[in-house]
Order: structure tokens, then C-alpha cells, then sequence
């Protein structure tokens, strides 16, 4: 960072300057106490001048590129009302200017550089000319450097800000990025969120002992690229699973043992994945969190912008800060209108992005795309998914007849199944264990219903139970499971299919 000198804003005299300045390198301090008795005097200083802690953020020059995205979050958070952010933001910043070899005196003279223009209105209202529509800006430049549908730019917009109040909801809706083949531009869109979301954290690979402690400790957005690395599909992955699943819901948590000890972490933080078709799909639990963006090769129509990772990039810069001004005063409904038809985890996903657009004057754009996405999202109907399960039950077991006790357990066992979250056939009960009597009337439509089950090696005090013979599967099987995809696919179903066809 360069050394300046000279006034910091036409607002400020020279009195307040020196004073400010002197209370910003006092924030500085290692003495506890010293530092919040600054922090609380720059806070009536700045009420005096109708600005706020976010108004500093624009006050960093080219000098502070290389952290400038990190500084402006954490500087955002020194105005916290949290004592415990405002500690933690404290030291984030001199963890950062550490690593580039900055001290907090480097950082003052930065913020207290020649022509801050920014600082200029007497106010940092939505009303400020300096401001801009976040989403818009993040909408046009999104279009810069990747190639999506129309409905897919507003969707992962509206998602970049999510990240930014994602606290402000009871849900963080994971995003997936698909791709039929290499070179659709999943890494370029996970560098541009890696720009401009919140506190990004970018990985290839994670392991979960480092998942438990990153998002306990930071909440980050989880930015994943080449996760087809981390086989979420494979049993030995469930931990990993387990964590993107419970960190779907605020207040979400997982116990394990750490050090000895049992021990709970939080796991609620926003998530995006990229990954290819190839694959498979996403774990059902997984994929009924998400909402995915189905990225297709660039044909050459129009050129885009090449993004380089290792250096700063001036507009996505402005762009997430700001997005970080329009969350500083952003007050938004969190319950926005649904249209018709859509309802329980569909709902719970768009819900913060419906909310953000309407504060945005988007509602409407958000609207027609979420429901464009539900007609096109491809999902097995609930019972198929049933037969489906019952299937992988009786090749694990490698029996010929299991009774529906027996049966229902291990649905319900199956950790990447809904069986658990059961809401009814139509989607629109409340979730519960599934029940041998719903288990009974689903199969009864395919001509399938519970026989008397004697085990194998009978005796004299052997009673039989209901239940049902693999032979009964077979040609139902063979007619609606032949091509073994239906386990690819989301849970949710019926309320996700009602949507797109009510909406057609």
C-alpha cells in the first residue's frame, strides 16, 4: 500500500480528519480495551456525519486490490453489534495485512488517501448516485464471462447476493453447477463467485475434518470446484454429505468427535459445487437442496471476457462492493410471495432469492425464472423412486423376500433417500417416517401388494409376517427402472412437478 497524505473528504474538516485518523490507528491496537474505545468513537463520529462503517469500504484505493475484497468485508463487520464479530473481524483484517506484509498503519494511510469522492454525500442511502442495483450490475456482468440462459444469469445473481444476508433466512439453497462435457465454463463461474460472494473459501478438493472447522469457524461460502472429487455418492462420504445437507438449514449442526471429545459444529453456510454429468447425479437429500445450472460449451456467438484468476478485476471489484453497500441498509421480507403450486423445499430454496429480487425490483424477472427452472427440473415421480429404493434394498440384501418391517427400516436407513422426510404422495403433508400403510397403497398401483413371508428355515414356532417377494418386482422393475437413473435424481417431487405443470 502507498503512503498519502492530504485531507480525507470535503465532509470532514481537519479536526475530524486528524481525529478520525488517529482513532483508526488506535483500532489497531493489541490492547483490547483501547481498540473498542476507538471503534466506539469512530461509531459517533461517523453518526455525526450520517455515514456508516460501510462508507469506508470505498475508501480503499488501488493499493489494497490484492485483499481489497476480504478487507471490505471484514472492515463491514467492524460495525457490527456483535462484540464477538466485531473480535473476529478485528482479526481477520490483521491476519490479512500480516500475510501481505501490511501493518494496520498501512491500512489507515490507505483509507486516508486523496480524492475519496465517495464520502461525499452526506448520506449512504439507497438514494446515494454513487449506488447501483447490485443485481443488475452482477446480472450484466455475469454475461461477461460466461455463457448461460437468461433465466440461469438471474438465478446465479440472485444467488451471489444471497450469500451476502444468507444469516437473514432459515435456509441457504445449495447451487450446482452441471456440465455434459469439460470446457463448459464451470471454473470461470466459480472464479467469478470466488470474486464476489461472501468471505468465498475455493477448493478442489476438502476433506471433512477441514469442512467441520472452516464453516464453525468462519461461515464461508463454500465454493467447490471439480467436486465429482469427493464422491458425495459413496457411502465412505457421508460426513461430507451429512455437512452440505444440515448446512442447508440455519441452526444446523453436526456432533463428532474431536480431540477426545464429542463435540457440536455449525454447519449453515452457503454452498456452490461444480461438477460434470458424467457423474451421476446428486445425492437425492443433496439434490432437493440445490438449484442447478445446467452450463452448456460456449459456441463462439459472442466473445466473453477471459478472466484472469491470478490477477484483480476492476469490475467485479466495484461489483462486490456494491453489493456490500446495498447489505449494509437492505431490509428485506422473509416471506415473500410464492407463485401457486410451489411449496415445502422448492419454497424454502427460492425464498431468499425472491426476497433479495424484490428489494431489488426484480421480483418479477426472479419469479418467471424460478418458474421456468421448475418446469424444466427432471425428476423421478415418488413412487418410481420407491421401487427404485426397494431394489437397491433386496441387492444389498441379496434375499428373495424381506417382511415390510424389515423392509421400511432400511428405506428408511438409506442416507441419501427422503424416506425419513416422508410429506405424502402429493408433497403437501408434513414430513414424517414413511408408514408401512403409504408403503402398501404406492406399491398396491403397481399390482403389488403384501403376502404372508415365512423365513427361509421354518420350525415348529416360526410365525410368518407380511411382506414381499423380490419375484414381485421383477416386471416392474424391468418396465420403470430398467435404465437405473431414477436415483439420480431430487427429492420433493410431487410438489416440484405440481409447479412446473401448474405453471405451464
Amino acid at each position: 500500500m502507498t503512503k498519502h497524505g492530504s485531507t480525507i473528504v470535503q465532509r470532514f474538516g481537519e479536526r475530524e480528519r486528524e481525529r478520525l485518523v488517529k482513532l483508526l490507528r488506535s483500532l489497531g491496537s493489541d490492547n483490547t480495551h483501547e481498540s473498542e474505545a476507538a471503534r466506539g468513537r469512530i461509531d459517533s463520529l461517523f453518526r455525526q456525519f450520517s455515514k456508516t462503517w460501510s462508507d469506508l469500504i470505498r475508501l480503499l484505493g488501488d493499493g489494497a486490490a490484492p485483499i481489497r475484497a476480504d478487507l471490505a468485508d471484514n472492515i463491514a463487520a467492524l460495525g457490527s453489534s456483535d462484540p464477538e464479530e466485531r473480535v473476529k473481524a478485528r482479526a481477520n483484517i490483521a491476519e490479512l495485512l500480516a500475510r501481505h506484509r501490511k501493518t494496520w498503519n498501512d491500512l489507515v494511510d490507505e483509507l486516508c488517501s486523496p480524492a475519496p469522492a465517495a464520502w461525499v454525500s452526506s448520506n449512504s442511502s439507497s438514494g446515494d448516485p454513487e449506488r447501483v442495483n447490485p443485481l443488475a450490475l452482477m446480472h450484466y456482468l455475469l454475461k461477461e464471462y460466461v455463457e448461460l440462459r437468461e433465466h440461469e444469469y438471474i438465478v446465479v445473481a440472485l444467488w451471489i447476493l444471497h450469500t451476502h444476508v444468507f444469516r437473514h433466512f432459515m435456509v441457504s439453497p445449495r447451487l450446482a453447477l452441471r456440465s455434459p462435457v469439460a470446457g463448459c465454463g464451470k471454473t470461470v463461474l466459480i472464479d467469478v463467485l470466488a470474486r464476489t460472494t461472501s468471505q468465498a473459501a475455493k477448493f478442489d478438493a476438502i476433506t471433512a475434518s477441514a469442512i467441520f472447522h472452516l464453516i464453525d469457524e468462519t461461515h464461508p461460502t463454500l465454493l467447490i470446484d471439480e467436486a465429482d472429487n469427493l464422491g458425495l455418492g459413496l457411502q465412505p462420504n457421508g460426513r461430507i454429505r451429512a455437512v452440505f445437507n444440515s448446512g442447508h438449514r440455519n441452526g444446523g449442526t453436526v456432533a463428532i468427535r474431536d480431540r477426545g471429545e464429542t463435540r457440536k459444529f455449525s454447519t449453515f453456510a452457503p454452498l456452490a459445487l461444480a461438477l460434470p454429468d458424467s457423474m451421476g447425479g446428486l445425492p437425492r437429500t443433496l439434490n432437493s437442496r440445490s438449484i442447478t445450472i445446467t452450463m452448456q460449451r460456449y459456441d463462439g456467438a459472442r466473445e466473453l471476457q477471459r478472466l484472469d484468476a491470478y490477477r484483480p478485476d476492476p469490475a467485479l471489484n466495484a461489483a462486490y462492493t456494491q453489493i456490500l453497500l446495498w447489505r449494509c441498509d437492505v431490509e428485506l421480507d422473509s416471506d415473500p410471495e410464492m407463485p401457486a403450486g410451489i411449496r415445502n423445499r422448492l419454497a424454502d430454496n427460492w425464498r431468499p432469492l425472491l426476497s433479495i429480487a424484490d428489494s431489488l425490483g426484480w421480483g418479477e424477472r426472479a419469479r418467471e425464472a424460478m418458474l421456468i427452472m421448475a418446469r424444466e427440473y427432471q425428476d423421478a415421480d415418488v413412487k418410481i423412486l420407491l421401487l427404485d429404493d426397494i431394489r437397491r434394498v433386496f441387492d444389498a440384501r441379496a434375499v428373495d423376500r424381506l417382511p415390510s418391517k424389515v423392509l421400511l427400516d432400511a428405506l428408511h436407513a438409506l442416507d441419501d433417500s427422503d424416506w425419513r422426510e416422508f410429506r405424502g404422495v402429493r408433497g403437501d403433508g408434513s414430513p414424517h417416517k414413511l408408514r408401512d400403510s403409504e408403503l402398501a397403497t404406492m406399491l398396491r398401483e403397481f399390482k403389488i401388494r403384501p403376502r404372508s413371508i415365512w423365513p427361509l428355515h421354518r420350525t415348529a414356532k416360526t410365525k410368518s409376517a407380511k411382506g414381499y417377494r423380490r419375484e414381485q418386482f421383477e416386471a416392474v422393475w424391468r418396465v420403470y427402472c430398467a435404465d437405473n437413473s431414477t436415483a439420480a435424481h431430487g427429492s420433493n417431487i410431487r410438489s416440484l412437478r405440481r409447479a412446473g405443470a401448474g405453471t405451464a
